[in-house]
């Protein structure tokens, strides 16, 4: 996918707009914005983000680095059918 992407399964650290972009990336899409908190949907899964700094909690990049490895497995495991 992105380069983001790699950064992020890379262990790096990423700030709270890189976190948003990858977020997109994977499919989310922001629900709703309640003062520092944002709730970003996809399939019926939220995924909570906390920006009070500019630093992602490393807590918030695992969770999402999980996400992201589900999120290949499912693309990896899909077979396309053409008529």
């Amino acid at each position: 996918m992105g380069s983001l992407l790699e950064k992020l399964a890379s262990g790096a650290r990423l700030d709270a707009r890189q976190l948003r972009s990858v977020l997109r990336q994977l499919g989310y899409q922001m629900a709703r914005r309640r003062g520092s908190h944002e709730q970003w949907v996809r399939s019926g899964r939220t995924f909570t983000v906390a920006c009070h700094g500019k630093e992602v909690p490393w807590y918030l990049l695992d969770a999402l680095r999980k996400i992201a490895e589900e999120s290949n497995d499912e693309t990896e495991g899909t077979t396309e059918y053409h008529d």
